[in-house]
């Protein structure tokens, strides 16, 4: 997926939930039923408290709307239990949607925050941190997407003057990247500079290297 793809959809959090699960077994040196799973001396499945990571996740362009909570190891594509996706569209859009979930949930499992894509809310001195907090219930977690609101999403998000917040994080945005590029542009100048010193440094030395002798000692 490029760089430039806006990613299909937006993570909003996971959690882990403990329930009893059959336990898979060994077909060959256990006994077990037609799906793998362990059996006990009556046949039935023998059931063990396990962990059960659970992810919630919107679409991209709404993360307000709609939200959808899957068991993590459902998500992860499996050619092997494509069934008759021939044309492999199914998996094509299966490893889309894990690509956008695995680094943040790699990120939860080591204990870290969620990864964002764009500017976090606490870089943006135009909210409190109650406000960014509001925010963030309502599945908006950057700058950029206070900036995209629409006017519907504005209308859900439990905060005043909402537009004149949307309009404030615009101009936010534009400024900063003024300023990063004013700094580019300034880094590059300096290096520019330096590269000309250097130049002039090198010419200086090879003249004083290529004079003949008697020049050289007449100059001094």
């Amino acid at each position: 997926m490029s760089e430039n793809t806006a990613p299909m959809i937006r993570v909003m959090g996971f959690k882990t939930s403990y329930e009893k699960l059959p336990v898979p077994g060994d077909p060959v040196t256990e006994k077990c039923d037609l799906k793998g799973y362990k059996l006990d001396a009556s046949g039935r499945r023998i059931l063990e408290l396990q962990a059960e990571d659970w992810v919630t996740y919107s679409p991209s362009h709404s993360p307000m709307n709609t939200k959808t909570t899957e068991r993590v190891r459902l998500m992860q594509p499996d050619p092997s239990k494509m069934g008759e996706d021939q044309d492999g569209e199914k998996l094509r859009f299966m490893t889309a949607r894990w690509m956008q979930i695995e680094p943040a949930y790699e990120a939860f499992k080591a204990g870290q925050d969620i990864p964002i894509n764009g500017m976090a809310l606490a870089a943006w001195p135009g909210v409190s941190v109650e406000q960014a907090e509001v925010l963030r219930q309502a599945g908006i977690r950057t700058v950029e997407e206070v900036r995209d609101l629409s006017e519907g999403q504005m209308d859900k998000v439990r905060l005043p003057n909402m537009r004149e917040m949307r309009k404030q994080a615009k101009l936010f945005l534009e400024n900063s990247d003024a300023a990063k590029a004013a700094e580019r542009e300034a880094q590059k100048d300096a290096i520019i500079e330096q590269m000309a010193e250097r130049m002039a440094a090198m010419e200086a030395l090879l003249e004083e290297r290529t004079q003949p002798k008697g020049k050289a000692k007449d100059a001094a």
